[in-house]
């Protein structure tokens, strides 16, 4: 499974498990500014919303981004764990959902072939919170690799019963950077 740091539910940084949620173990290159960012973000754990350390690694995954070479979408596809990520939305599910805790963030998109993606969060105990739908590459204006996404399916898992949700969220989401162990990207909503 591959890691991101992010932005996710449709932005995100990915680290690959290889190495992925923000657990980072293999540093590309042998870089330094990747082993960094992995220091950062476990130093995050207690605190994932503390802003001094998010502009930290906001500042640290631009300066990552500047290595890039190509287009960084080609190795989007397949499974990632969401390790960090500005996201309100998400950060409220692994620190503050009071019915159980968060096993792990996982997303498995494909621009290209299937141009899908699937979102988990998955809880302790089996339970989880999912959102499927469409993602494709498209040339955008940013000077990253835009993905644009629309989510066409929702649901909750619990207690052995799955209910149907409206699904929310359309968007967009530029790939920064992104190698066998980490992705980091950036959404329409400004999430790391």
């Amino acid at each position: 499974m591959k890691s991101f740091v992010f932005a996710f539910v449709a932005s995100a940084l990915t680290l690959n498990h290889h190495v992925d949620a923000l657990v980072f173990q293999k540093a590309p290159n042998g870089s330094p500014l990747l082993s960094n960012l992995d220091a950062l973000i476990e130093s995050t754990s207690s605190n994932p919303n503390d802003p001094e350390t998010q502009e930290e690694i906001k500042a640290l995954m631009v300066s990552i981004s500047e290595s890039r070479q190509g287009d960084q979408r080609k190795k989007l596809p397949g499974q990632w764990e969401l390790i960090f990520t500005t996201e309100k939305e998400v950060n409220f599910f692994k620190t503050s959902w009071p019915f159980a805790s968060v096993s792990d963030i996982v997303q498995d998109i494909d621009v290209y072939d299937s141009q899908s993606v699937d979102n988990s969060i998955n809880f302790e105990g089996g339970g989880k919170f999912a959102v499927t739908g469409t993602a494709k590459a498209i040339d955008g204006d940013s000077e990253y690799d835009r993905v644009v996404f629309e989510f066409t399916s929702a649901a909750i898992t619990a207690w052995d019963r799955t209910f149907q949700l409206p699904p929310v969220g359309a968007g967009w989401f530029d790939t920064m950077y992104c190698d066998d162990c980490y992705r980091l990207s950036q959404d329409v909503r400004g999430d790391w």
